[in-house]
């Protein structure tokens, strides 16, 4: 009886040793799987962690962009200003200049009695009547009393009867005249300067244009 008892406790030992290794193998097996669960979610999180941050760091450094390009816009829209109105500046000041150089008789290419006569006529046309005084500069006055005569025939060619006066004081101007009625009720600036501010807000743009500043 002894030798069947053995073998039934060797038996129930290797059971017993199978039934240990089972469990091991499937506990390893369970502890292998959620380590690799746990390492996928890790991974997953870490992921979605770098993109939070990279979405952050993308979120200012477009932010950053946006503020560095937008004062970039601004510098440039001031640097363009800037140049416009130091060009059409310099283009002023030449025209000023040039004006000043006709009615001085300076340029060969233009007549400045011409011109003057010219300005008298527009601004006695646009006042209308017959009688006119005139104002103008110390230079312009003394060119006007020596060729009154002149100047009455000729606006008289073109707008009838006539009758003209110079003031006796000059007004202080680059060129050109003012002319007004006997009354004073009508006053026309027809002086150098006064065409040229008249004109200036028109020209202007024109001049930021074909300088390509606008």
């Amino acid at each position: 009886m002894r030798v069947p008892t053995l073998e039934l406790e060797a038996q129930l030992i290797e059971r017993t040793v199978e039934r240990r290794n089972r469990i091991i193998s499937e506990a390893e097996e369970r502890a292998r799987r959620i380590i690799q669960a746990a390492e996928r979610e890790c991974e997953r999180i870490r992921a979605e962690s770098d993109r939070q941050v990279l979405n952050i760091i993308s979120s200012e450094l477009r932010a950053i962009r946006d503020r560095i390009v937008g004062r970039a816009i601004i510098e440039g829209r001031k640097m363009v200003m800037l140049a416009r109105e130091e060009m059409i500046s310099k283009v002023r000041t030449e025209v000023e200049k040039r004006l000043l150089e006709i009615a001085q008789g300076k340029t060969g290419d233009i007549d400045y009695g011409k011109v003057l006569l010219r300005l008298i006529e527009e601004a006695a046309s646009a006042i209308g009547g017959e009688e006119f005084i005139i104002a103008a500069n110390k230079r312009d006055l003394e060119y006007l009393k020596s060729n009154i005569g002149y100047v009455e025939a000729t606006l008289q060619a073109s707008l009838g009867k006539v009758k003209l006066e110079l003031e006796d004081e000059p007004i202080d101007s680059v060129g050109g005249v003012i002319v007004r009625n006997r009354d004073g009720t009508k006053i026309y600036n027809n002086t150098l300067e006064g065409r040229l501010r008249k004109a200036w807000s028109k020209m202007e743009a024109e001049v930021a244009k074909r300088l390509g500043l606008i």
